[in-house]
């Protein structure tokens, strides 16, 4: 993996940087969502016959995956916004397209707000906070940090092993910090309050969004009056990367082609 150092203390930023190749100065910068991991989530995304073979960065947030993980760290949205703000600006990069999972949404969100550089298009996957991920998210806040990492992380772990259905999402969860995982999902909380659609909406970018195919209509209905373009993926549910990810490419293929 490729390393970039985000302070002065030495703490590195991981990511794979593939077909750099094509379009080598318009890269797609993956932005994984809480408890996970692009270099976990997206080899099988970028690897499929139906994705566009386009330089993609699959960056590893602090806190999570091959990344470093300080213990006095800080892990929220807007720190790990101005960490890939830095990131993006160290490289001679011309225009960047991004894309957000979940709550790495609101990740990609402030990160489009604050690049210098030009911001192509922006791919939101499943934006946002489903009804069991704030549920998630506010039993983890319901405590201290220091409480969650001493046993409320492992207790978590447990609960998610047992409920089944969740060994990929697993895999990177349980080796994420628990304090990024604590910090992230207060931070996760407070921009799910706020009117992130409309901040979306009026972000001077193309903008789309990529949603499971049993997305209600009201759901469609207040992306297409954000003026987004949506598309939607066959056969999964809120983790597409690992629920079908031929679909997922197809789908990132697809709203790359517009803005090309």
């Amino acid at each position: 993996m490729n390393p970039f150092t985000t302070d002065d203390r030495g703490h590195i930023l991981r990511y794979l940087d593939l077909f750099s190749g094509t379009h080598s100065s318009e890269p797609l910068l993956f932005i994984h969502g809480l408890g996970c991991a692009a270099s976990s989530d997206y080899p099988p995304v970028v690897g499929s016959h139906a994705y566009p073979k386009r330089r993609s960065l699959l960056v590893d947030l602090l806190g999570a995956g091959f990344s470093d993980k300080p213990e006095d760290g800080n892990y929220d949205s807007e720190t790990q916004a101005n960490v890939l703000s830095n990131f993006v600006t160290s490289e001679p990069f011309t225009r960047v397209n991004l894309f957000g999972h979940s709550a790495g949404a609101f990740i990609a969100l402030k990160l489009a707000k604050r690049l210098s550089v030009q911001v192509g298009t922006v791919v939101l996957c499943a934006p946002g906070l489903n009804d069991y991920g704030k549920a998630m998210l506010s039993e983890i806040t319901s405590m201290t940090e220091a409480q969650f990492v001493a046993v409320g992380f492992s207790q978590l772990l447990a609960q998610l092993k047992a409920a089944g259905g969740n060994d990929a999402w697993l895999g990177p969860f349980a080796v994420a910090s628990p304090h990024a995982i604590y910090q992230w999902a207060k931070s996760a909380l407070d921009d799910n309050a706020e009117d992130w659609l409309g901040n979306f909406a009026r972000l001077n970018a193309r903008k789309g969004v990529i949603l499971p195919e049993t997305a209600t209509s009201g759901e469609l209905a207040q992306f297409d009056q954000a003026g987004c373009a949506v598309e939607l993926v066959a056969n999964t549910e809120h983790m597409m990367a690992y629920d079908n990810p031929d679909g997922l490419a197809l789908a990132i293929s697809n709203m790359l082609e517009r803005g090309d």
